[in-house]
């Protein structure tokens, strides 16, 4: 049975230590094209950042190595397990420029004099995105930088030859998606919520890691993401448990896409970057 004590409505990624797991895998994954995206937008030596649904803190280490130990980066994360364990990640690294805050990022007394607002995988989870970055906007310098990266689920996965587990599971989580009220082309979307909100028209970018074999870090991740939307899977009936049959899923994966000699491609990651206006 899935272990749904880590529940959390607001997060349909859930607040278990397997998601947790599950974003440190994503970090080996996609960092580099993260980290890409911060050096494109702009951050450098000795800015102060404010990193958005920090979680396990990667974002915040890629900009601390950005902006050196004269700069900072401030993570915030609405949760004090996660928060607790990138604290604990950033001393052990010797990031002395990045601190932690536990908080609703709506309710939490934060600084103005930001010269940079970052964020991964955080406004495909908001009601409305363009309202948050507009909000955040004040916590940000005049010509300060706003760099986002988010997920576009698409139309379907990207497998030669087709993969019929791998469709299998991408329905399933699309389908979640849109029954929770999720904005699965979130990604894409970026360009919208960033004029809605009233910045210039932004620079992107997006990005997907690809791979077959056996040793392909894919399958892993892709059944840590199902892991982590199971609890939403199953509560709002996509599927069931029976159905989705999680604990064999990456190993299925696999046999079925090295028998095929295939590959396909993980879900795509898109960035955005724009700066607030000078006056």
């Amino acid at each position: 049975m899935q272990d749904t004590s880590g529940y959390d409505p607001n997060y349909v990624m859930g607040r278990s230590t397997a998601e947790t797991d599950r974003l440190k895998r994503q970090s080996q994954l996609y960092d580099a094209s993260t980290s890409q995206l911060l050096k494109d937008a702009g951050l450098s030596d000795g800015m102060k950042v404010l990193d958005i649904g920090s979680g396990a803190g990667n974002v915040s280490f890629i900009a601390a190595g950005l902006v050196g130990e004269r700069g900072r980066v401030v993570g915030v994360d609405s949760n004090p397990v996660i928060v607790a364990e990138a604290t604990s990640a950033a001393r052990l690294l010797g990031l002395s420029q990045v601190s932690f805050r536990v908080g609703d990022i709506n309710a939490m007394e934060l600084d103005r004099d930001f010269d940079a607002i970052v964020g991964r995988l955080v406004l495909i989870y908001l009601p409305d995105p363009s309202a948050m970055v507009r909000q955040l906007l004040d916590h940000l310098k005049p010509g300060g930088i706003v760099a986002f990266q988010d997920l576009d689920w698409g139309d379907g996965p990207i497998a030669v030859p087709p993969s019929p587990l791998l469709s299998q599971a991408w329905g399933y989580v699309k389908e979640m998606f849109q029954r929770a009220g999720l904005n699965n082309r979130m990604g894409l979307s970026l360009h919208g919520v960033f004029a809605s909100a009233g910045l210039r028209e932004p620079r992107m970018s997006l990005f997907a890691p690809a791979g077959g074999g056996a040793d392909f870090d894919g399958y892993d991740y892709m059944a840590s993401g199902l892991r982590s939307n199971l609890p939403h899977i199953v509560k709002l009936g996509v599927a069931t448990e029976e159905d989705v049959a999680i604990d064999s899923f990456a190993e299925r994966l696999r046999a079925e896409v090295v028998a095929s000699k295939g590959v396909f491609a993980l879900p795509t990651f898109v960035g955005a970057w724009s700066r607030k206006a000078s006056v």
